[in-house]
């Protein structure tokens, strides 16, 4: 015997940290199975394997939960994904940031919460807005960020071009109906990926026409 004292039979103790997340877990699956509305804390807390007043120590209410839930879903490291490919063309580096962004955006996980979000938007508007601001605005950001820094860089492009309408735009078109078809007919990314690297070439050949030869691909 080492003396150390060993409780057969008792799970380790989870830290503050790792119950939030299994609360967070437990929380997606409840949403998405039975929706906002009907779920409830006790169900939720069923579901994590907890007493209902740790869900309540961590999360005063329901809203509050959904709103964690949302945070939680964090965008992919695009500067990470830029920067992995090296040195690239403005194009190149363009086409993997909407690769990447397409992929997350039409995957199972936020294609779920999506479509939660949307089905509570009349009744929970700050919970839309919310999503709204994390999940939409930060993602055209990034794609708008991404175009200032290589596509709209030359001396020769009109100062007029509105990088955060330009990037608005590029999702659309990478996007368009898959966005549909997944939160609707609940197509997974796999069997999109092909249509989804079409419509980012052709995204890549609208850039080069919009800004000329002088961004190669």
């Amino acid at each position: 015997m080492d003396g150390s004292t060993v409780t057969a039979g008792r799970p380790p103790s989870l830290s503050e940290e790792a119950r939030k997340t299994a609360i967070l877990n437990a929380a997606e699956r409840v949403f998405d199975s039975m929706g906002y509305g009907d779920a409830t804390m006790e169900e939720i807390a069923r579901a994590a394997g907890m007493a209902k007043k740790s869900v309540y120590k961590h999360f005063p209410d329901k809203g509050a939960l959904f709103g964690a839930l949302v945070d939680s879903h964090d965008l992919l490291p695009i500067d990470e994904v830029v920067m992995s490919i090296g040195d690239a063309t403005p194009v190149q580096r363009l086409r993997r940031m909407l690769e990447e962004l397409g992929a997350f955006i039409l995957s199972p996980r936020q294609v779920a919460l999506t479509r939660l979000v949307i089905s509570e938007a009349t009744k929970t508007p700050e919970l839309s807005e919310r999503f709204y601001s994390e999940c939409v605005d930060k993602t055209q950001i990034y794609v708008a960020t991404e175009l200032q820094r290589g596509l709209l860089t030359g001396a020769d492009h009109q100062p007029a071009i509105d990088p955060d309408l330009l990037a608005d735009m590029f999702l659309g078109l990478i996007l368009g109906s898959l966005h549909l078809k997944a939160l609707m007919l609940n197509q997974n990314i796999d069997t999109m990926r092909d249509e989804l690297e079409r419509r980012v070439e052709m995204a890549s050949m609208v850039m080069i026409g919009l800004f000329g030869a002088g961004v190669s691909d």
